[in-house]
Formats: structure tokens, sequence, C-alpha cells
């Protein structure tokens, strides 16, 4: 199963979020803040984060950076959700949303980034898989 975490520092949101992942068949972890999650992360990897970009005690931006530069979570998917018109900069996130959140389109854009990231994997593994057979 498909574990996804979510990282808002607003309860009734990650109530939400929550809910709709669930009912998606996601398996799903919850964090109230960038420390929260990665204290998460250490002690069980994710398929997917998705996090608010304003939050007290670390950011969003800041959690992606941390994940971004730690063996064994570089490769997780990251979606950057804000109120903000635009992303922040130099920030290596697989997504961006903006808040209100519409659901179906933070179901869509997981789906369609686990297919890719599969796809990546899928690729990878059959171009090292010819010198493997040797």
């Amino acid at each position: 199963m498909t574990t996804v975490l979510l990282v808002d520092d607003k309860p009734e949101t990650l109530a939400g979020w929550e809910m709709c992942c669930e009912q998606d068949g996601y398996d799903v972890k919850a964090a109230g803040d960038g420390q929260a999650a990665l204290a998460v992360l250490m002690g069980s990897p994710v398929d997917v984060v998705v996090a608010d970009w304003h939050m007290p005690k670390m950011s969003g931006s800041a959690l992606c950076h941390h994940i971004r530069n730690a063996p064994g979570l570089a490769g997780t998917i990251f979606i950057l959700i804000s109120a903000d018109s635009s992303p922040p900069a130099l920030v290596q996130y697989d997504g961006f949303l903006r808040k209100p959140v519409d659901v179906p389109e933070l179901q869509a854009t997981m789906r369609r980034l686990l297919m890719e990231h599969a796809a990546e994997g899928a690729a990878t593994r059959a171009h090292a898989s010819p010198h493997q057979r040797r």
C-alpha cells in the first residue's frame, strides 16, 4: 500500500486531507510541522509527502530540503502546498498546489507523480539490467 505523509499546522486541514487520502486507498501518516514530519520519516519512510509551505518550527520548503539531502529519502515524492500564488525558488519539490486545495486535484497529482516515479524507476532498472546479466 502506498503511504503518504500529510504535514500542516492546522488540524482541520490535516483531518480533511487525511479523510480524502484514506478514502482513495492510501496509508496515511500525519504531522503538525516539518520537525515532526522528519521524525516520522526517520522512523519509517513514505512514498509521498504533502506539506504546507508556511508552518512554525520548520517550513515545508525546509522539510523538502532536508528530505532531498537525506540518504534513503531523496527520492520521496514531495508536493508543496501554499496559499501563496507562486512557489518558492530553489526548492526541489515534485508538485505545487495552491490553498484551498481542490481534493480531486490533490488526488490526481499524487496518482500522476506516483506513476511518473514508478516509470522512472522501471526505466532505470531496465537500463541497468543488461549490465547485471553479464
